[in-house]
């Protein structure tokens, strides 16, 4: 493809060459590449355009001269100019398609999941891309980021494109919001779930990260906006945003419900959407399930899909790996869930409380390298609302593992709790300790196959370790 057909916003004029591939990362680069000079966090992509050159890239964009005789396109934003130009390359897939986006805090890929079967019930073609997977129709490959890199995104765009895809739904991260990663792109709805304490050690301060949230839904990148009135935060964007359709339960709303039931089968509820009223059954229990079926419902309002649409969607969706995955056995149930946040936490806890009928022994960690300050509130919440607590390792990374549970533990002030690091044996140890009647939750890894500790990612999963225990007779 030639240079001058990719978007470039370029601040002065620059010579036209063939390009073969996009690049941002050294190893990526191949002859012909167009490197994209990034400042990073660690890294800054400008010291990298002569090694860059070196292994075949021919042409760089960057945001300050490079030294030697470079072919260097400078722009104001290297970040918004990759997102630009990975559309360009690919042939605009997006423009094409009808896109979905959620943020928030909590609930993204559940919500996602709801949303894709409610578009299927009403006969499209839905592709999905998030934390667990990527999703054309049926067909799953992995995912490595919740929301992809440009240069993958609007390749997986086109690939969707190609296999007859109408609708995506996307979560889209406030890294990803606040990198660019999704500019340019006019998102059909974009939904929005809540804002709790997070990723405070990329943001640094709430402040930042509402600001990060805030930009789907501002700035002309979606056409409809979808937003959760129970959420302080979701309150203040429907002040700003035109077209917005409301959710909630506590707060005047366009999409509430009523009457609530739920037990270890699943909820139910009264739906009322814009004052048309249906039944709604979902597989997954949890009160803050409900606001994410209100919230696929609101994005179903939001696009004009009649509400039986919304019901059979919500009730064709049985389970979402790694989200309240529970697992009966002869002396307790096990439930297997991503929370991995205070509020997710907590809010989880609450949920298993008003239907468990025994104890609840929560199994959970912190991941290292990420924002520390959580984890005493994860320690806190989860002591307060769980009669034994077994603090244990998570993802630890390249930090120590007894460290980052000691300041878990510094958060704990009531109740029975244990420390033990290895992360089978302490959700071996949970079910033991558990009666007939208790519930074992398992937080804050869900879905991944993985355990990284000092770096390295080894081969893990917790529901494939429960069933492991169960085939092996232990319990």
């Amino acid at each position: 493809m030639r240079l001058k057909a990719l978007d470039l916003e370029a601040l002065r004029e620059y010579e036209d060459c063939e390009i073969s591939s996009l690049a941002f990362r050294l190893d990526d680069v191949k002859d012909g590449s167009l490197f994209f000079c990034l400042d990073g966090v660690n890294v800054d992509g400008h010291t990298l355009a002569e090694e860059a050159a070196l292994r075949g890239a021919k042409a760089f964009v960057c945001e300050k001269d490079l030294p030697g005789a470079l072919l260097q396109i400078r722009v104001k934003n290297s970040r918004r100019q990759l997102a630009l130009t990975s559309a360009a390359f690919y042939g605009h897939p997006a423009r094409s398609l009808k896109i979905i986006a959620v943020t928030g805090t909590n609930g993204k890929t559940t919500s996602s999941y709801i949303i894709k079967g409610i578009l299927e019930s009403a006969g499209f073609k839905v592709g999905l891309i998030g934390t667990n997977c990527i999703m054309t129709g049926d067909v799953k490959s992995a995912a490595t980021l919740t929301t992809p890199d440009p240069t993958d995104l609007h390749r997986i765009f086109a690939e969707m494109l190609a296999q007859g895809m109408e609708y995506v739904v996307i979560e889209a991260s406030a890294h990803a919001l606040w990198l660019n990663k999704l500019d340019g792109i006019v998102f059909e709805v974009a939904a929005f779930t809540n804002l709790t304490q997070d990723h405070l050690d990329f943001f640094g301060t709430m402040e930042k990260y509402a600001q990060a949230k805030r930009r789907l839904f501002t700035g002309g990148m979606a056409k409809k906006c979808v937003l959760n009135v129970d959420d302080p935060f979701g309150r203040e964007l429907a002040v700003d945003c035109e077209n917005a359709v409301t959710y909630g339960s506590e707060n005047p709303s366009d999409i509430f419900a009523i009457d609530l039931k739920m037990s270890t089968g699943g909820l139910d509820y009264y739906l009322n959407s814009f004052d048309d009223i249906a039944e709604v059954k979902f597989n997954l229990p949890g009160r803050f399930n409900m606001y994410n079926t209100l919230c696929a419902a609101a994005v179903a309002a939001a696009l004009e899909l009649p509400l039986k649409h919304v019901v059979r969607g919500i009730r064709r969706v049985t389970k979402i790996d790694g989200r309240f995955n529970m697992i009966g056995m002869s002396k307790c149930n096990v439930i297997i869930d991503f929370a991995h946040t205070p509020d997710g936490l907590e809010s989880i806890l609450k949920s298993i409380r008003e239907f468990s009928e025994g104890r609840i022994i929560t199994v959970f960690g912190c991941g290292g390298d990420r924002d520390k300050t959580k984890r005493p509130i994860m320690g806190s919440v989860v002591s307060t609302h769980s009669d034994i607590t077994v603090v244990t390792s998570d993802n630890p990374r390249s930090e120590d593992p007894t460290q980052i549970m000691s300041e878990i533990v510094a958060g704990i002030k009531s109740g029975d709790y244990v420390c033990i690091e290895d992360r089978r044996k302490a959700i071996r140890y949970a079910i033991d300790t558990a009666r007939r009647g208790d519930i074992v939750l398992i937080a804050g890894k869900g879905a991944e196959t993985y355990q990284e500790i000092g770096g390295v990612k080894y081969d893990y999963n917790d529901e494939r370790f429960v069933m492991e225990l169960i085939e092996e007779g232990s319990f």
